[in-house]
C-alpha cells in the first residue's frame, strides 16, 4: 500500500510540474505579444506576490523589453520575499549593453570591415616536432582579442595556414598566418587546440626526426612578430642533445630547382643523383634523390606464449636512426641472423609489417603461432618502393616454456629463538622432471599457494642434478607482515611454475618468554654460606623444575650481580656455575672454597632449549658470610 501511495504522489508531482511549465511558456508568449508596459503589468500582477514561481526568462524578458518601472518593482519585491534575481537581471542588462556598444561601433564606417593582420607567435622544436603558440595580437606583449570565430587551420606538406576573426579595442581583425616551413610535416599526426585565453597551441609532426636550422624555408624571409618560445625550448632541448643541425631539405633544394641528397645533406642537380651515396634515383615530385633504404632498425621479442613450440606477443621495433626513405618495416622468420626462412611457395615467411611513426613501433604475433621448423631468428628489413635494405635487424627466437615439474616438498624448522624472526636450513624436494627448470625460488606466502602482497621474494636456489637443494636462512631474518607460509616454485628465465610446494612455518621461540609460562623454572633457593673466607662459598643451591619440561634440554645456573626483575639477559649474569640437565636432581652442592665473583648478590636460574636460553629467569639473594656488613657512615 505504501509503495502504491508513493507512486501516486510521484505521478501527481509530475503532472503539477508539467502544468507549471505550460503556464510559464504561455506567460512568456503573452509578454512577447504585449503592446506596452501597462499590458505587461496586468499580465504579471497575479504573480508578483510569489516571485519564486516565475521562471528567470520572465524577468529577462521584462528587462530586454526595457519596461524599467515594472523591472524595478519586481526587484524591490524580491528583497522582501528573499528571492535572488541578480543573475537574471545582470544577464539581461549585459545583453542590452553589448547591443548598445555594438551600435556605437557601427558609427565607424570601417567597423564592419575586418582588418587583416598577422598574429604574433612563438616557436620551439624537438627532434620530432615543431611547437607553435599563436596569440591574437600583432605584437606579442600587446593586448589582443580574447577569442576568435571561424578559426581555420590547414597543415599540408611544408605549409601551415591559420585564420580567424577577432574583436579588440572596438575593431574587428582577421588574423591570418601563412608559413612556408623548412621541411615537410605529417599533417595526419599534427594537431592544434585552443590554449589559454587569446591563443592557440599547435604541434607540427616532422616527417623526419631532425634538428632544423630555422622554422622558415627561405632564410631571407623576415617575420617581425615571430619569436623563439624559450620556455618550451628549454623543456625539450634534451631531445636534440647530440644531434647535428641539418643545412638543407627537399623544400630548400626545390627552391633552387635541385634535389635533396640525405646522405650528404646537400642539393644535387636532377642528373646528379649518381653522386648521392646509395640514392641514385631522382624523384622530381618530392625533390629528393632516392633508392633503397640505407639504414636498418633493430628489434626485440619476448615470447608471451608459454606453450612449447608456439609463439605469441609483441615484436618491438626500434626505429632506424633516420627514417627519411623508409616506407615500412617488414618482419620475417629467419633461418639465421641474415637470411629469411622461405615457405613452401619460395617466398620469405612474413610475420607482419609496421609503418614508421618517428618513434619505435611494434608488430604483434598472435598467440599459439607455431614456430616454423628451422626458424631460429626474427628479422626486420627497412623497405620502400625500390626494395629492402640488405642487412636486417635480428633477434634470436627463444621459445618461452615454463618448467614442467614442480618441487615435491619443502621442509624447514626455525632455529632462531626470537619472536618474529627465523633462521635455519630450508630443504627443497627437487622436481621429478627438471626439464626447462633452471632454479628454485623461495617466497614468503600468505597461504599455501599465494605470495604476500609485497616483499615476498626470499632467495633463488640453484637446482642440483643428483640431490635436493638447500638454503640457509640467516640468523635474525625478520618475518614479513602477513607471512604465514614459505613457498617454493620451480623457475626459469620465462617465469615460474604456477603451483608451489608450501610449508606453514612455526616461529619457534626460546623458553620462558614470560615468567608465567609453564616452561619457566620454579623458585630457586640457596642455603647459608658456610665458608668463612671472603669471596669463597660453600652452600646448597636448589630450584623447582618447570611445570612443563617439553622441549627443554637443561637449566643454566649463574652467579648474578642483580636479580631477575629487569630480565636475566640484561647484564644480570656474573659468571656461570653449572648446567643441570632436564631429569637430573634440581639441587647440587657448592663445595668449600668455591670462588665467588666480585659483585655477586644473587643466584640466577634460566631454562634452555635448542632454540636458546630464556631471556627471563628466577633468582634468589646470596650473602657471602665472609664479608662483613657495611657499616653506615656517621
Amino acid at each position: 500500500a505504501a509503495s502504491r501511495l508513493a507512486a501516486l504522489c510521484a505521478v501527481a508531482a509530475s503532472l503539477l510540474l508539467q502544468a507549471a511549465v505550460v503556464e510559464s511558456s504561455e506567460l512568456l508568449q503573452a509578454l512577447e505579444a504585449a503592446a506596452n508596459e501597462e499590458a505587461a503589468v496586468a499580465l504579471l500582477e497575479p504573480h508578483l506576490e510569489d516571485l519564486k514561481t516565475l521562471e528567470p526568462e520572465v524577468l529577462e524578458q521584462v528587462v530586454l523589453r526595457q519596461w524599467w518601472g515594472l523591472a524595478r518593482e519586481i526587484v524591490a519585491k524580491s528583497h522582501t520575499q528573499q528571492v535572488d534575481l541578480s543573475f537574471s537581471v545582470r544577464k539581461a542588462v549585459r545583453t542590452l549593453k553589448d547591443e548598445a556598444e555594438e551600435l556605437l561601433r557601427t558609427l565607424n564606417p570601417k567597423y564592419g570591415l575586418a582588418q587583416q593582420v598577422a598574429p604574433a607567435f612563438q616557436w620551439a622544436q624537438n627532434d620530432t616536432a615543431i611547437f607553435l603558440t599563436i596569440k591574437y595580437t600583432v605584437r606579442w606583449n600587446a593586448p589582443g582579442a580574447l577569442e576568435v570565430t571561424e578559426p581555420s587551420v590547414n597543415m599540408t606538406l611544408n605549409m601551415f595556414n591559420f585564420s580567424g576573426l577577432g574583436k579588440h579595442s572596438n575593431n574587428k581583425y582577421r588574423y591570418f598566418l601563412s608559413l612556408s616551413l623548412f621541411d615537410h610535416i605529417v599533417s595526419e599526426s599534427s594537431q592544434w587546440s585552443a590554449a589559454s585565453v587569446g591563443r592557440i597551441s599547435v604541434t607540427l609532426r616532422k616527417r623526419w626526426p631532425r634538428k632544423w636550422p630555422r622554422l622558415i624555408a627561405n632564410k631571407k624571409t623576415k617575420i617581425g612578430n615571430m619569436h623563439m618560445w624559450m620556455e618550451m625550448q628549454e623543456k625539450v632541448d634534451s631531445a636534440l642533445s647530440g644531434m647535428t643541425t641539418v643545412s638543407n631539405s627537399p623544400v630548400t633544394c626545390q627552391m633552387s630547382e635541385k634535389l635533396y641528397c640525405l646522405a650528404t645533406d646537400t642539393c644535387k642537380q636532377a642528373d646528379g643523383c649518381s653522386q648521392c651515396p646509395g640514392k641514385s634515383v631522382a624523384k622530381l615530385d618530392e625533390g629528393i634523390c632516392t633508392g633503397r633504404p640505407t639504414e636498418k632498425a633493430t628489434l626485440s621479442f619476448k615470447d608471451a606464449d608459454m606453450d612449447e613450440g608456439e609463439l605469441g606477443g609483441e615484436v618491438k621495433i626500434s626505429k632506424a636512426r633516420n627514417e627519411f626513405d623508409i616506407d615500412t618495416y617488414e618482419v620475417y622468420f629467419g633461418k639465421d641472423d641474415k637470411t629469411k626462412l622461405n615457405g613452401a611457395d619460395g617466398a620469405g615467411m612474413a610475420v607482419g609489417s609496421a609503418a614508421p611513426t618517428g618513434s619505435d613501433c611494434e608488430v604483434r604475433i598472435r598467440m599459439n603461432t607455431p614456430v616454423p621448423e628451422a626458424a631460429t631468428h626474427l628479422l626486420v628489413f627497412s623497405k620502400n618502393e625500390f626494395g629492402e635494405f640488405a642487412t636486417p635487424g635480428q633477434a634470436i627466437i627463444k621459445d618461452a616454456v615454463l618448467p614442467k615439474g614442480k618441487p615435491t616438498s619443502l621442509k624447514f624448522e626455525d632455529e632462531d629463538g626470537d619472536k618474529g624472526e627465523v633462521s635455519g636450513t630450508v630443504h627443497i624436494g627437487r622436481a621429478e622432471d627438471q626439464h626447462q627448470l633452471e632454479e628454485y625460488t623461495l617466497h614468503w606466502g600468505k597461504s599455501e599457494r599465494r605470495k604476500i602482497n609485497s616483499g615476498s621474494f626470499l632467495r633463488d636456489v640453484m637446482k642440483q642434478a643428483d640431490k635436493d637443494p638447500t638454503h640457509y636462512i640467516a640468523t635474525s631474518t625478520k618475518i614479513p607482515d602477513g607471512a604465514t607460509h614459505m613457498l617454493v616454485f620451480s623457475k626459469n628465465e620465462h617465469g615460474e611454475h604456477p603451483t608451489p610446494a608450501s610449508l606453514r612455518f612455526v616461529d619457534a621461540t626460546k623458553p620462558c618468554a614470560a615468567l608465567t609460562d609453564a616452561d619457566c623454572p620454579g623458585q630457586v633457593s640457596i642455603s647459608e654460606d658456610t665458608d668463612p673466607e671472603p669471596g669463597r662459598a660453600q652452600a646448597t643451591i636448589s630450584f623447582a623444575p618447570a611445570r612443563s619440561e617439553e622441549g627443554l634440554s637443561l637449566y643454566s645456573v649463574y652467579w648474578g650481580r642483580q636479580g631477575c626483575s629487569d630480565g636475566g639477559q640484561s647484564g644480570a649474569k656474573n659468571g656461570h656455575i653449572k648446567d643441570v640437565q632436564v631429569g637430573e636432581k634440581p639441587s647440587f652442592e657448592l663445595p668449600g672454597d668455591t670462588a665467588v665473583p666480585a659483585g655477586t648478590t644473587h643466584i640466577l636460574v634460566f631454562s634452555k632449549s635448542k632454540r636458546g636460553e630464556s631471556d627471563n629467569c628466577v633468582s634468589a639473594d646470596f650473602k657471602d658470610s665472609g664479608v662483613s656488613p657495611t657499616k653506615p657512615e656517621l
